[in-house]
């Protein structure tokens, strides 16, 4: 079966560990008593490891507010974590040790590679998916009705970024950086051709190798070019690298990124130079006002929420409400049920399209830059 776990702390400890493919640990009291369980799949070790922690918080809170009313459908509700360490291998891996014994769901994954890899293994058994964070297209272009997305696509974003570079760098002082990723490189991929219909050709256009020790190469030659604005298609820890090789260059040069940044660990490993990197995000969950009380009831456990927590616990929060809906825990009736409804959660008001995409403003793409420690809507785009 999978690991149960309740206590976030524990997340925490774990995640220094070296990294494995799955962890494995004895019940909880109660846990085995549990009549649905809820997958968490995501990189609880690794480089993208905080996405994992704000993935075990938010689905933590989410089971202990439906456990604390009654359950669902009068049934407990208990959850298991599996590390996919945002590799795709590993992610195939966890994915068939969840199916060997299928929870009622799986959230996850959040690297869009892992999700991708993984959601064939899981509509193959016949497993809900929900997403909180993936958002190549690719994923839902699949044609599984049983996956779903808790936030836009990066063919969209890619778009909003593209519009902000061309809009106020015309003369084509850009460069396009990307990690080589599904991710980072196909957000990358949209920002250039979108560019190239506006007429504008990214004078330094590369990928580079994610998790290297300096990116000097790339800087030095975004100074020969000139350029005063670059977008970086990458995860958190290589454009806080490429920010803090720019500002220790003094080079003018605006830094813009996907919505990887919304973790703190982008500021905590950029530094000051953070600061000077906007990113696009969907309206921030963090700025809810449905999401306040949850915020404060963690932070009364010492438990900081992430955005990614806060759409984790939306992701089970439409699952349980399409479940009530159904009046079953059957995959088809509970994907049919997310496919036609709409759903109140802490995030807004979310419906899913055909494809599983979410719809309306929570799938919009805004502007945000960390600031004192915290994530604020970025300024006007004519600071570029």
């Amino acid at each position: 079966m999978l690991p149960f776990y309740a206590d976030s702390k524990f997340v925490r400890w774990l995640c220094g560990l070296v990294a494995l493919a799955l962890f494995a640990a004895p019940a909880l009291p109660g846990s085995a008593e549990a009549d649905q369980v809820i997958a968490v799949a995501g990189p609880m070790t690794g480089l993208q490891s905080a996405a994992g922690i704000d993935f075990v918080d938010g689905v933590e809170m989410a089971v202990n507010d439906i456990n604390a009313k009654g359950g669902l459908l009068g049934q407990r509700l208990a959850y298991g974590m599996v590390d996919d360490a945002c590799d795709p291998d590993q992610a195939e891996a966890a994915a068939k040790w969840i199916v060997s014994e299928p929870p009622a769901v799986v959230i996850g994954h959040d690297c869009s590679s892992c999700s991708i890899r993984a959601a064939p293994l899981y509509a193959k058994a016949h497993i809900l998916q929900i997403t909180p964070a993936s958002t190549s297209p690719t994923l839902t272009e699949m044609g599984i009705g049983t996956v779903f997305r808790m936030l836009g696509r990066d063919d969209n974003q890619g778009r909003t970024i593209a519009h902000r570079l061309a809009t106020f760098r015309p003369h084509g002082e850009i460069a396009v950086l990307d990690d080589g990723d599904i991710y980072g490189k196909g957000l990358a991929d949209v920002v250039r051709s979108e560019l190239k219909s506006h007429g504008i050709i990214p004078l330094v256009n590369e990928s580079f190798p994610s998790g290297a020790r300096s990116y000097h190469g790339i800087v030095h030659r975004m100074a020969d070019a000139k350029i005063k604005a670059v977008f970086v298609g990458a995860y958190d820890l290589d454009v806080a690298m490429i920010a803090r090789e720019v500002a220790a260059a003094k080079l003018p040069i605006a830094i813009l990124a996907g919505d990887a940044l919304i973790v703190p660990s982008f500021l905590e490993a950029a530094g000051k130079a953070g600061e000077a990197v906007t990113f696009t995000y969907p309206p921030n969950p963090l700025d809810q006002p449905a999401s306040k009380a949850l915020v404060d009831l963690a932070r009364l456990h010492n438990v900081e929420l992430g955005g990614e927590a806060l759409l984790t616990y939306a992701s089970v929060q439409v699952w349980a409400e399409a479940v009530r809906q159904a009046n079953s825990f059957d995959t088809a009736k509970v994907a049919a049920a997310l496919h036609s409804g709409q759903f109140t959660t802490i995030i807004g008001e979310v419906r899913f399209n055909a494809k599983g995409d979410i719809l309306g403003a929570p799938g919009e793409w805004l502007w945000y830059r960390w600031h004192a420690g915290k994530i604020e809507r970025a300024p006007d785009a004519s600071v570029l």
